[in-house]
């Protein structure tokens, strides 16, 4: 679906790049030009779009997302509504990884961290619940982890209405096989303590690392959910609380009458547990004695419980919310994905008898089939002739073996293996060759193939199409960038027509192909280009003639204030930019001009006298002078005389004189104050005259 990239959907929404890829649809991140906000857009892949049964499966997401507003469930906007556009859903955008991405970093999580996320799914699934809604694949894939620790259930693709299910009328098995209930597997009506069930899988890989039931084909997978117990969390990690073991085990009962009831129950033993880790609980005991374990590689035992599933269990059936499941250990392609485009072979799977489907199931355990992938085990380390010749494993893979002459028997044992080709994890084909090199203490020794011809062939590089960024904000095109797997560098420059921190271009530009790794270097502006002028010289010049001089180079005079000099009174004594020096032009200057007390009386005085001292205005042409009794019983005083809000005159005053004037060139009437010491001795307004 890459050629939706640069559309734009529903006349609103320009998709901008692919961040997730499943079975049935891709999820892209997409830009919402109505609301101005990034959202995530899940578009039906085109080879299902035309099917009607999956055109179904797929709207019924929107319809049971629509129903829910949670917290934790990621929430649904918008559905497509001109079905000449492709299929899709707008989802919240969730900035995160998946819990199972975590987990693979981590490998386990604590019993505490357990619990957080465990508790925030059970509040999400009590809430579809309430709802009528049954999620039907709850798994690490489909919860998604924010930066702020907050859990969000996602893809309700597969979901179903409680209401509406009908007893056996669940022709087929959905969900992922390692995170399966017994009930879904076996193809019978299901309620809400199905996906309890798979939440309590859940639990139990995020406390041990690993999934409690694991096989070499999905059938060998959902046989153990149906008939064994796996062993309690605590027994492969130490130091979990029995109580905890109790809630999983209780969780994952494979009788759904001996399970919880709802997920509030299971809600409330996690708050329980999380106040109290010493709880006492009593479940395992009560409810896991009637389950029988069975051999899930005794081909026969198989072969008799396959005929209890109505049909062939698809590991991955369904489709992930952002990104594909990379776990299992085989993936089978779905039966109803092998129709022909009338539809017939949905209808034809529908009627298959449960003989024809246990022949069916058989074959994929016995020949593995044409579609079953099998994991390459760590053969390092296991003796040969103990633990590899003869066994299960010369029935999946193609067995090479090379002896390598050892002469100290303390360095291997005869027949370990120290070298194998593929690695292990590595998954491939049944009956895929794998070429191990075993310890020989006898002398023995054959070709031996060189460290490079057990390697991994190189894979070829992995080009990405760079996506369009110009115009975007810098942190969300180098998001971008970083989602694909690139590196970003930035490098800055003006433009006039770029918003200040968004991109203006990146090299390589959009729609190229590059490796991934590879470097993005985007140019960010810087806004406009700032013209500088240089600042001129104010000195003697008086208040008008400063002004006019900075108006001419493209600055502006900003406050004025007046200090005692010998210089002639009203002339620039200071400046707050030195002459010379280049600043942007608009900028504004502050200057100082010089004052000197009047030599005569003052006319028409005004005064109010206070306990410190008493105020007095004089006028003489444009200028006042504000007149400040000075007390005789001090050495000095701190004055500070502000017009307007301006402050004239903020300083200490020798008291050796009986009296300080301060220069105001206001007009009309302003609010004037003073303040001795910090104690206010004139607070009125004044008519500065015109």
């Amino acid at each position: 679906m890459s050629d939706c990239l640069g559309k734009t959907l529903g006349g609103r929404y320009e998709v901008r790049e692919v961040i997730g890829t499943g079975g049935m649809a891709v999820v892209y991140k997409a830009y919402d030009t109505v609301l101005h906000r990034f959202v995530a857009i899940k578009i039906l892949k085109e080879e299902f779009a035309a099917d009607n049964e999956f055109r179904k499966r797929f709207n019924n997401e929107a319809q049971a997302v629509a129903k829910l507003s949670h917290n934790n469930i990621v929430s649904i906007y918008d559905v497509s509504q001109d079905h000449s556009e492709a299929e899709y859903i707008v989802m919240e955008l969730c900035e995160g990884v998946t819990l199972k991405d975590y987990l693979r970093k981590k490998h386990h999580l604590s019993w505490q961290e357990t619990v957080y996320f465990a508790q925030q799914v059970a509040r999400a699934l009590d809430h579809a619940h309430s709802r009528g809604i049954i999620h039907q694949d709850i798994k690490p894939q489909n919860i998604m982890l924010l930066r702020d620790g907050t859990a969000k259930v996602m893809d309700f693709g597969i979901a179903s209405f409680a209401n509406s299910q009908e007893t056996k009328k669940v022709s087929e098995a959905i969900g992922s096989v390692h995170y399966i209930s017994p009930e879904q597997a076996k193809g019978i009506k299901v309620d809400y303590r199905t996906d309890l069930y798979s939440l309590g899988v859940v639990m139990y890989e995020m406390l041990t690392g690993t999934m409690p039931f694991r096989g070499d084909t999905a059938v060998a997978v959902v046989m153990q959910h149906i008939n064994t117990v796996p062993p309690k969390p605590s027994e492969l990690v130490p130091n979990i609380p029995p109580a905890m073991n109790e809630i999983v085990m209780h969780a994952m009962c494979a009788n759904a009458a001996q399970r919880y009831g709802s997920a509030m129950e299971l809600l409330n033993d996690l708050e329980r547990i999380r106040s109290n880790p010493n709880l006492y609980l009593n479940y395992t005991n009560r409810a896991s004695s009637a389950t029988q374990a069975i051999r899930y590689d005794d081909e026969e035992q198989v072969t008799q419980l396959i005929r209890g599933i109505p049909e062939a269990i698809d590991a991955n059936d369904g489709y992930e919310g952002y990104a594909e499941d990379e776990d299992d250990a085989y993936e089978y392609d779905s039966p109803r994905q092998k129709k022909s485009s009338s539809g017939k072979g949905v209808l034809a799977l529908g009627l298959i008898a449960l003989v024809a489907v246990a022949v069916f199931a058989l074959w994929a355990v016995l020949s593995g089939g044409a579609n079953v992938k099998l994991t390459v085990p760590e053969f390092v380390g296991m003796n040969y002739y103990d633990e590899i010749e003869g066994t299960k494993y010369e029935k999946q893979f193609e067995i090479k073996v090379e002896k390598a002459a050892i002469e100290n028997e303390d360095d291997y044992d005869d027949g370990e293996v120290m070298m194998q080709d593929p690695e292990e994890g590595t998954k491939v084909d049944r009956g895929t060759k794998v070429s191990l090199v075993i310890a020989s203490l006898d002398g023995e020794a054959e070709d031996i193939p060189d460290e490079e011809e057990l390697e991994e062939p190189e894979e070829e590089e992995e080009l990405v199409s760079i996506p369009s960024v110009s115009g975007d904000s810098y942190d969300d095109a180098a998001s971008a960038l970083k989602a694909l797997g690139l590196k970003v560098s930035r490098e800055e420059e003006n433009s006039d027509s770029v918003e200040k921190d968004h991109v203006i271009s990146s090299s390589p530009s959009s729609g190229e192909e590059v490796k991934k790794g590879s470097t993005v270097v985007l140019t960010v502006s810087t806004g406009p280009k700032e013209e500088k002028v240089s600042v001129p010289s104010l000195s003697g010049m008086t208040q008008n003639q400063a002004a006019a001089a900075l108006k001419k180079v493209g600055l502006s005079l900003g406050s004025v204030s007046q200090e005692e000099s010998d210089e002639p009174t009203g002339t620039v004594i200071g400046q707050s930019v030195s002459a010379g020096s280049e600043v942007n032009k608009g900028s504004s200057v502050d200057i100082t001009l010089a004052a000197e007390p009047p030599e005569y009386e003052p006319e028409e005085p005004v005064e109010e006298e206070t306990p410190s001292g008493s105020v007095g205005f004089t006028k003489d042409g444009g200028t006042t002078y504000i007149n400040v009794s000075l007390p005789s019983d001090r050495d000095s005083v701190n004055v500070r005389v502000s017009v307007a809000g301006n402050a004239l005159y903020d300083s200490a005053v020798n008291c050796n004189r009986s009296s300080f004037t301060v220069h105001a060139s206001y007009s009309g009437t302003e609010r004037v104050q003073v303040t001795m010491d910090g104690t206010t001795i004139y607070d009125g307004d004044y008519d500065f005259g015109a």
